[in-house]
C-alpha cells in the first residue's frame, strides 16, 4: 500500500471542484459542535457558501466565526481536505443578484449537471447569506498507509 500524502494547491483544487458535499462545523450558542452539509465554492483562496435566510448555523457564525469544513472523495484514492477558518458574511440576507448568484449557479451545475441553474431560478427572489470562509489552516490527505506520527510512542 502506497503511504499516505498531502494533496497540492492544485490537488485540492481539482478536489474542491468535484460535486462533493462538505461538512460545515461551527459552535452552536451552547458551546456544542454542530455539523452541516452543504454546498460549497472553491476559488483557490477562500471557500464559498449560500445558506438560506435561516439556517441556523448562521448566527453560530454570528456569535463564533471560527469554522471548519471537511471535503472527502470516497471514491479511489480516498483523498480528503479540511479548511479551518473564519467565515464572514458578505451579503445577505437578500435575494440572489450578482456573485452571490453566480456562485449558487456554479454549485448547481456541478452537483445537478447543466439544467441545475433551472433548480435555482424559481428561488432566486427568496434571502440567503453569502459566506466566505477565510482559511487559516489547510489539511489534506490521501488514502495509503498510516502516517509515521501513528506509530511514534505517545509522549
Amino acid at each position: 500500500m502506497a503511504a499516505s500524502r498531502g494533496l497540492t494547491a492544485k490537488e485540492i483544487d481539482a478536489l474542491l471542484a468535484k460535486p462533493i458535499v462538505a461538512r460545515l462545523a461551527t459552535v452552536s450558542p451552547d458551546g456544542s459542535p454542530y455539523v452541516v452539509p452543504v454546498w460549497q465554492q472553491w476559488d483557490g483562496k477562500a471557500m464559498w457558501i449560500i445558506p438560506r435566510e435561516r439556517s441556523a448555523f448562521v448566527e453560530h457564525v454570528r456569535l463564533e466565526p471560527r469554522v471548519c469544513v471537511s471535503c472527502a472523495d470516497d471514491g479511489p484514492g480516498h483523498s480528503r481536505v479540511t479548511i479551518q477558518g473564519e467565515a464572514q458574511i458578505v451579503e445577505g440576507p437578500v435575494g440572489m443578484s450578482g456573485k452571490m448568484l453566480e456562485i449558487a449557479n456554479e454549485m448547481a451545475r456541478r452537483h445537478l449537471g447543466p439544467d441545475g441553474p433551472a433548480y435555482l431560478a424559481h428561488t432566486a427572489d427568496r434571502p440567503r447569506y453569502l459566506l466566505k470562509i477565510n482559511p487559516e489552516r489547510i489539511t489534506s490527505w490521501r488514502g495509503g498507509e498510516w502516517h509515521p506520527r501513528y506509530f511514534s510512542p505517545k509522549p
